[in-house]
């Protein structure tokens, strides 16, 4: 990595901003003190090396050059005061989105003014940046910020070994981009630290909330308890061992016996808490980009067209239709529903197209955002069975946080699978016109699914069912086949050709062999033309692989007579004849167990 700072590539990229004219030097003495010299709000200054950096407490802070960023900025204080001491706190929490922006680094945030991270949940915390605020006064009080982050340091080049930096935690990123994005969120965050709208995202990532500590300042005394709560002028509250809760605005903290996750009494909880429908209302506007303003006649006016048209728009997205007089639409909803509006307006697509895509997107991303969040909720939770408030609120923020990553991926994901969909169209074309298409229809099903629910835990179930879910997915995606739907016990699949099939088959019910946690399985499979239509398939061929796999004995596949003809004088299976059975709707049939060929 280059020790140099490129200071024309950061200003391009900062242009328009109020950081633009950023102060970019080979080497100071501190950063903070060269901003304190000429103290003028919004100005940044940053320096390939700090020969006389001081941290919290006065303690030295240097790093080799080229390998760290050193970043002062200069901002006007709240006109509170009392709001001065969350500063350096929502400072953190800037320092910290930033990094979640670029990184997929875990970070959390230690009181008062630590960001630290860690490479993997089971890891040790470790310094990562740290947060310097020297108070500038004056009829406009100014805080001068300094920050220092660890980026490619070795281990040896730090100079503790409860320190870290990025690249020790497996990120690569660029000095200038993070410098650029740091600024970004200090601008964006900047309004908390008047409203306190980010007081309890500060409260969630703060790790040192629910640990033994100990808090000294200076030459005074130590004092050692449980850190329980930040208060509402951002002190670090401890419970002594007499039980009092003591309130500390400053001090040097040190986690007596950290843990990975918090445990926090509920009642201290409540105290810390912030509203929920403000809590919501706040990751609503991060998500979408911006507040509910308008009405449902504003959205019709931006849209351009009536409200009963943008009502159906909105109705077939899945979302509940709201009065005329609630405040409930952003302009991020103007604009998603102005582009479909257009699209039916330019003959790009007819109304009821429009409006069967509209349905069929708002269906699979709800699934899917439920899905996402529930997956995260599990991971916050850790080995706790359930999940109390914290965990919901602390779920919620790392969702928000993680949307920058799933948004992308989404959209490659969906341009991925409209690529293979648009392959199976055309090999599913004919020269004749007809209805319907042919494909071996396969469901899995777990045995005795009905005791299991009864006798495992509500973790044990959804852990059953998580596995179950993810392991078919993989197995049919690894054939090429298509998964229609999971429920919860019962995966239904399809392939455009048996031997497709018959390897899904055997391989689902081998891995309910092998596999400790998922219990045995039955599968059944039929073959011939099925109605697909909107990501399900209809038909009596899966009527019939749907009544033969309740027909099945554990363990075994079994097939109609059309996959059983395919297969026949190939080297995947042979087909052996099963006694006659009785499916409902369909009448007595023959069917056949597949068993797999010994080679």
């Amino acid at each position: 990595m280059s020790h140099h700072l490129d200071a024309d590539a950061l200003r391009e990229r900062l242009a328009g901003t109020v950081w633009a004219g950023i102060d970019v030097r080979d080497e100071v003495g501190s950063t903070n003190e060269e901003l304190m010299r000429d103290a003028r709000p919004f100005t940044a200054l940053t320096a390939d090396f700090q020969s006389a950096g001081r941290g919290r407490l006065d303690r030295v802070w240097q790093a080799p050059p080229g390998s760290s960023v050193a970043l002062s900025v200069s901002m006007p204080l709240p006109s509170d005061p009392a709001r001065w001491g969350w500063v350096p706190l929502l400072v953190g929490v800037a320092l910290r989105r930033s990094l979640r922006r670029l990184t997929d680094v875990e970070l959390g945030l230690k009181w008062p003014n630590d960001v630290l991270a860690r490479a993997t949940l089971h890891d040790e915390w470790r310094k990562v940046a740290g947060i310097l605020c020297n108070v500038v006064g004056g009829t406009e009080p100014l805080v001068i910020i300094g920050m220092g982050i660890n980026v490619y340091q070795s281990r040896e080049e730090l100079p503790l070994p409860e320190a870290t930096s990025l690249s020790l935690c497996g990120a690569v990123v660029s000095r200038e981009e993070l410098i650029a994005t740091v600024l970004e969120e200090l601008s964006s965050t900047s309004a908390a630290w008047v409203d306190g709208s980010l007081d309890h995202t500060y409260r969630a990532s703060c790790v040192t909330i629910g640990q033994q500590v100990q808090i000294s300042l200076g030459d005074g005394p130590v004092e050692i308890g449980r850190a329980v709560a930040v208060d509402e002028m951002g002190r670090i509250v401890l419970q002594e061992a007499g039980g009092g809760q003591v309130p500390h605005a400053a001090g040097d903290v040190v986690h007596v016996r950290p843990r990975d996750t918090v445990e926090i009494d509920d009642e201290f909880f409540k105290i810390q808490q912030p509203d929920p429908a403000v809590f919501v209302d706040h990751l609503e506007s991060e998500l979408l980009g911006s507040p509910r303003t308008m009405r449902r006649a504003d959205v019709a006016h931006a849209v351009g067209t009536d409200t009963e048209t943008t009502r159906l728009i909105w109705r077939a997205l899945g979302f509940a239709s709201p009065r005329d007089e609630d405040l409930v639409f952003t302009e991020v909803d103007a604009q998603a529903l102005r582009r479909l509006h257009e699209a039916m307006a330019e003959g790009a697509l007819d109304a009821t197209t429009a409006m069967g895509l509209a349905r069929a997107m708002g269906r699979t991303t709800d699934r899917l955002a439920m899905w996402a969040l529930q997956l995260i909720t599990d991971m916050v939770a850790g080995e706790n069975e359930g999940f109390d408030s914290r965990t919901a609120f602390l779920a919620a923020e790392r969702t928000v946080e993680m949307m920058d990553t799933f948004e992308p991926l989404l959209n490659y994901v969906m341009r991925r699978n409209m690529a293979v969909a648009i392959s199976r169209l055309i090999a599913d074309a004919e020269p004749e016109s007809h209805v319907g298409v042919v494909r071996t229809i396969g469901f899995a099903d777990l045995v005795n699914f009905t005791q299991l629910v009864r006798e495992l835990s509500e973790r044990e179930l959804a852990q059953l069912v998580s596995r179950f879910e993810g392991t078919a997915s993989d197995i049919v995606a690894a054939h090429g086949g298509a998964l229609i739907k999971t429920v919860g016990d019962e995966v239904l699949f399809s392939h455009t050709t048996v031997e497709g099939a018959v390897a899904i088959g055997f391989d689902l019910l081998d891995l309910a062999a092998e596999d400790d946690v998922i219990p045995r399985m039955r599968v059944g499979m039929a073959k011939g033309r099925v109605l697909a239509r909107l990501g399900d398939v209809y038909g009596t061929v899966v009527n019939r692989a749907a009544r033969l796999t309740a027909a099945a004995d554990p363990g075994t596949l079994l097939v109609d007579k059309a996959v059983a003809d395919a297969i026949s004088g190939g080297d995947l299976a042979r087909a052996v004849p099963h006694p006659t059975v009785f499916l409902t709707g369909l009448g007595e049939v023959i069917p056949w167990v597949l068993k797999r060929e010994s080679h």
